[in-house]
């Protein structure tokens, strides 16, 4: 029996096992049958990516379910990425240099379904007319004003932000959804600007150790924020206890694992503000003993999980005190903590990156994962 004597749902299924990006290019030119099949592959591609530089040995370009992901040793001189691939929403430009046509400009007007660019290189440009474009992880170290309009973008991811030019930023994005800042100039620096009416997602690094940290602050400005990690290395933070968010119930807390943290008794201040806090992480803070567990469980009434992986020290006896005390107080608290035998049940602490992931699922997608390997993007 010939190949095409199958029929198409067949051919299809063996076209769906073959993964490498320019395998699948040439078998769509053996006849238009093949292209057709082939093609429905391609329409399903919505994000352009780079390899990890880490991982890339001995890997060719390849398609997965929804991207394809380029070898930083390889290019695509021959080929014309956006005619092959017509649906791509999110891009990483640093692909663009693979290609042909690495004028962004050009790209981002040709293609008007692209919706988001990850930037991490001064690539953009004042020339560039973002106009269609709703994601941006970059530097913004280019005039953002004559690339993006008012209230266009509702995502971005921002390296070296100078928390001085915060308030203007967002004044002029007031609706973003989702906000992740390496901040600098952070110390003692108080955010004095528009309220963060739609964000639902913040996420907030420091580059340095401080004397005291303010991004805590500036949750008092997003009333409808729903998830938030940071990552702080202070010795104090800056807390307004008379301040209540009750949507927050996702927060994870990173601090610096050698240099420590600020104390117990003001992450307790500052876990008072989220009475309906649902997941909680906090991690390389002293140890905990009975007594301030049990106070830190009576703060969140709501609490469904409790991460303290990487605490300085969890004693078992403090993990047996607070599961009986569950039994006692009627409350169900999942919590996990370094041991030597972690159940195979337990979420791990994710260190791969994965820069761009679908769906706007902080606890998915943000939770379980260091600050670096945070996602870019998150398309919704």
């Amino acid at each position: 029996m010939s190949l095409n004597d199958l029929p198409d749902n067949c051919i299809w299924k063996i076209f769906e096992n073959v993964n490498g990006a320019k395998d699948l290019i040439q078998l769509s030119k053996v006849c238009s049958r093949w292209a057709d099949l082939i093609t429905l592959r391609f329409n399903r591609v919505k994000y352009l990516q780079m390899m990890d530089v880490n991982s890339i040995e001995g890997k060719v370009d390849y398609i997965d379910a929804n991207s394809l992901w380029i070898n930083h040793h390889t290019n695509w001189n021959d080929y014309n990425l956006f005619a092959l691939f017509p649906n791509l929403k999110i891009i990483d430009t640093e692909a663009l240099s693979r290609s042909a046509s690495p004028n962004l400009a050009k790209i981002v007007k040709n293609n008007p379904k692209i919706r988001g660019l990850i930037v991490l290189f001064d690539y953009i440009g004042n020339r560039c007319d973002g106009t269609n474009i709703e994601m941006c992880a970059s530097e913004f170290n280019f005039d953002y004003k004559k690339v993006f309009r008012p209230d266009q973008l509702k995502q971005v991811l921002c390296l070296q932000f100078n928390m001085d030019d915060l308030p203007s930023f967002i004044e002029y994005f007031p609706n973003l959804k989702r906000l992740n800042l390496e901040l600098i100039n952070v110390n003692g620096v108080f955010y004095n600007g528009p309220t963060l009416s739609s964000l639902k997602i913040l996420e907030l690094s420091t580059t340095n150790f401080f004397e005291q940290f303010t991004g805590f602050h500036l949750m008092d400005f997003c009333p409808s924020l729903e998830s938030a990690f940071f990552r702080c290395w202070a010795e104090d933070v800056y807390v307004d206890e008379s301040v209540k968010n009750y949507k927050l119930r996702d927060l994870v807390i990173e601090c610096h694992m050698r240099r420590g943290c600020f104390s117990l008794p003001r992450l307790k201040k500052l876990l008072s503000k989220f009475p309906n806090l649902h997941h909680l992480a906090v991690r390389h803070f002293d140890k905990l003993d009975d007594r301030n567990l049990r106070e830190l469980i009576n703060l969140l009434p709501e609490l469904k999980i409790l991460d303290l992986r990487r605490f300085k020290k969890v004693p078992q006896k403090s993990v047996d005190f607070l599961s009986k005390y569950c039994v006692k107080e009627n409350r169900s608290i999942v919590i996990y903590y370094d041991c030597e035998n972690e159940p195979t049940e337990w979420p791990k602490l994710v260190n791969t990156r994965e820069p761009i992931c679908y769906g706007l699922d902080f606890m998915k997608h943000c939770f379980y994962k260091k600050f670096r390997c945070l996602p870019d993007l998150i398309d919704e």
